[in-house]
């Protein structure tokens, strides 16, 4: 039998779809990235935003501006801040995946309804071309982009306390 037509068939489809299968090697590749380092950068993230926390209580302590600040942790890939006044906030932070949320809702004087006026800014998890995580906003003109857990910490806290 002649199979002249299959060897021609398979070297058109070699030649078609060479691109899209090393596109999809790699896609596979930092889809592996994001599911081993997402979770210990969300562990490190949790840690470096409670130790801010815990300084600006100190800091704040004795003043009248000083108020109950609490961080909780509900499971590995969910976290709770909530703050009664000065600036008040109430915040829900969660991992899923490849991604980030932070749900909010804060006011300058005493608490008010977290119901109310709720913020939500998305994160997605990105893999750099040398294989390095980052979190980057998933929203906006310039995205900012984050390589450290500290830097993402900093200005999550800088979004809930500057009013």
């Amino acid at each position: 039998m002649n199979k002249e037509w299959i060897a021609s068939l398979t070297q058109d489809i070699k030649q078609k779809g060479h691109e899209a299968a090393e596109e999809y090697g790699r896609s596979q590749h930092r889809a592996a990235i994001v599911t081993a380092e997402s979770r210990p950068f969300f562990a490190a993230f949790a840690t470096c935003l409670e130790e801010d926390l815990n300084e600006i209580r100190r800091q704040l302590q004795g003043d009248v501006t000083a108020s109950d600040t609490t961080f909780k942790t509900s499971s590995p890939s969910e976290i709770k801040l909530t703050r009664s006044r000065f600036p008040w906030f109430d915040a829900d932070i969660t991992h899923r995946d490849s991604t980030m949320v932070l749900d909010y809702a804060k006011g300058l004087g005493v608490a008010g309804d977290p119901t109310l006026d709720r913020k939500s800014s998305h994160f997605d998890f990105h893999v750099d071309t040398d294989d390095t995580l980052s979190i980057k906003e998933s929203f906006g003109d310039d995205p900012k982009q984050f390589h450290e857990p500290a830097q993402l910490a900093r200005h999550i806290i800088q979004l809930l306390f500057e009013v």
